[in-house]
């Protein structure tokens, strides 16, 4: 018994030392820092709204996503079918489709996932989780989803949270999550530094093994700042990414790092009050349109890095049908008509943001168009340090222990938006920006345009401010089941925006990555909340010729 002890010890010891070994030969993970609320991974779910959508585009799928010309593309569903009454949408899953660990991707996993979040109302920032009437198994790998009238539901089944698939071994026995579980490119290994790191591998094999951190979303230098003091290797950007520009100019004239660019998806554009005000009338409207320089605002605020835009959806969303309107410089014969200047309120979001900074900069073009323009005083971009640490109520109404508010806290973030909200209905101009793909076009259009269907109402009712045509039309693309049916629709509504100056599209930010040069493989798509490493490598960097 002992000597077989000893025999034992030695043989872990040496099982021990040969792991240590093959651990000490491994090339260490690739460092990405990408922006997002940072949560333990027991919340790194799409049913839990953090840990930042484009994390979990590594792990999870989503049934259909949009492809890079923006038309929706199978994803796990490898096709799908519609009833002629446009009520019941049929999926059938990817042959040969695995969850992480190594199950098959079955028609009843699907259904059960689909059943713990619709109807859920924290979802119905997605419109079909109004309407939607549950899931059939048909067979293993076909199932149906069941609407109580006809909608788009392949736009809404494009987002992330919480259409994209979590597989039944995430869950234990009595339905608890445990790990992040999906059929994504990459499998979640575990977590470190009290969370604020996760580890992450290829499901195919060959590929790297990367650590993801994160940084909060906003305008920060934290990316540049931790890829030159060598902390990452690459830091993606996502939905409305706004690193200063002078900074990126600066990195990209350093033969140690890469500044990665491509088009992105989301829009920067002018909205107005069509109830009343100077804005009420289309002559006015149309002067304010004619007196835009894209290029000049793109060459202020952007460092030169986004692309012009004339249409709802940025040029990259290239089935989305095009506007007659030229992005050219302004007219100014037209712009300097009127003696009497005309004063104009505008919005610009909060804190010192890229929506802000354009308003300074239509503000300066509209002035030497003739205008007078008075800016909003813009709500506070954060909550005070008393509020960060004021504590939720408990049950009973006593002071909760469970989680302090923060910045992050879903109650400050809506009450933060409500304030913008406020201060955006007393202006004749706002400065707002579509959410990009895969939100565009279609649910970026519906959110802003479309009707109100509120809490304990069961019909929708009109939204306020939004002129009843348009509205009528997006309505008419929410019920239309099949995109290429929708894209005649789409077609009226720019032609309308056009018509009516009912908006002036300014721009499209383009997105950005920055890398060191020893690193390369990162694929920036037009989805802007999804991320592709699945390229990702070490490369021999030669810092001497770029």
């Amino acid at each position: 018994m002992h000597h077989a002890h000893l025999l034992m010890l030695a043989i872990g010891a040496t099982m021990t030392f040969s792991a240590a070994a093959q651990d000490a030969a491994a090339p260490p993970p690739i460092r990405v820092m990408l922006r997002a609320r940072s949560g333990g991974a027991d919340r790194l779910t799409p049913l839990r709204y953090i840990g930042g959508f484009e994390t979990k585009t590594l792990l999870y799928e989503t049934l259909v996503r949009r492809g890079q010309d923006g038309r929706i593309v199978p994803g796990l569903a490898s096709r799908w079918w519609i009833d002629d009454d446009g009520r019941t949408c049929h999926f059938e899953l990817r042959e040969g489709a695995l969850f992480h660990d190594g199950k098959p991707v079955t028609a009843s996993a699907v259904c059960v996932h689909f059943q713990r979040w619709i109807g859920l109302p924290e979802h119905d920032w997605l419109p079909v989780n109004r309407y939607l009437r549950g899931v059939e198994v048909e067979s293993e790998r076909v199932f149906a989803v069941k609407l109580e009238q006809p909608y788009s539901l392949l736009a809404d089944l494009c987002a992330v949270n919480p259409c994209a698939i979590v597989g039944p071994g995430a869950r234990d026995w009595e339905g608890e999550f445990q790990r992040p579980m999906g059929t994504g490119p990459f499998r979640f290994l575990g977590s470190f530094d009290d969370c604020k790191r996760w580890r992450i591998a290829r499901t195919e094999p060959g590929g790297p093994v990367v650590d993801v951190t994160f940084a909060p979303r906003g305008r920060d230098t934290t990316p540049i700042d931790a890829l030159q003091r060598g902390e990452i290797d690459a830091f993606v950007g996502g939905w409305d990414e706004d690193l200063p520009g002078e900074r990126l100019d600066e990195l990209a004239r350093d033969p140690r790092f890469v500044v990665q660019t491509a088009p992105g998806s989301s829009v920067a554009y002018v909205s107005f009050r069509l109830s009343e005000g100077p804005t009420a009338d289309v002559a006015i409207r149309r002067r304010i349109a004619a007196a835009i320089d894209r290029q000049a605002l793109i060459d202020a605020v952007e460092g030169a890095r986004a692309d012009a835009s004339t249409t709802w959806a940025a040029p990259s969303v290239a089935f989305w049908p095009r506007s007659n309107t030229k992005a050219g410089a302004p007219r100014p014969a037209e712009a300097a008509a009127g003696a009497t200047p005309i004063v104009l309120r505008l919005a610009a979001g909060r804190g010192t943001g890229r929506a802000a900074r354009i308003a300074e900069a239509v503000k300066g073009q509209l002035e030497r168009a003739g205008f007078q323009v008075e800016l909003l005083a813009r709500p506070a971009a954060r909550v005070d340090s008393e509020g960060e640490k004021r504590p939720q109520p408990g049950a009973g109404g006593t002071e909760g222990t469970v989680r302090p508010l923060d910045d992050e806290s879903g109650e400050v973030r809506a009450a933060r938006n409500r304030a913008v909200r406020e201060a955006a209905e007393a202006a004749d101009l706002r400065i707002e920006i579509t959410h990009g793909v895969p939100y565009c076009p279609h649910e970026s259009l519906v959110a802003r345009f479309g009707p109100v269907r509120a809490k304990n109402h069961d019909e929708p009712r009109p939204r306020t401010g939004v002129d009843p045509r348009l509205q009528a039309l997006v309505a008419a693309a929410m019920s239309t089941p099949d995109e290429a049916a929708c894209i005649p629709i789409y077609a009226e509504i720019q032609a309308l925006m056009d018509a009516e100056a009912l908006i002036v599209p300014l721009y499209s930010p383009r997105r950005v990555a920055l890398r060191t040069a020893g690193v390369d493989g990162i694929s920036l798509g037009i989805d802007v909340y999804r991320v592709d490493l699945t390229g990702l490598r070490r490369v021999q960097a030669n810092t001497e010729h770029r």
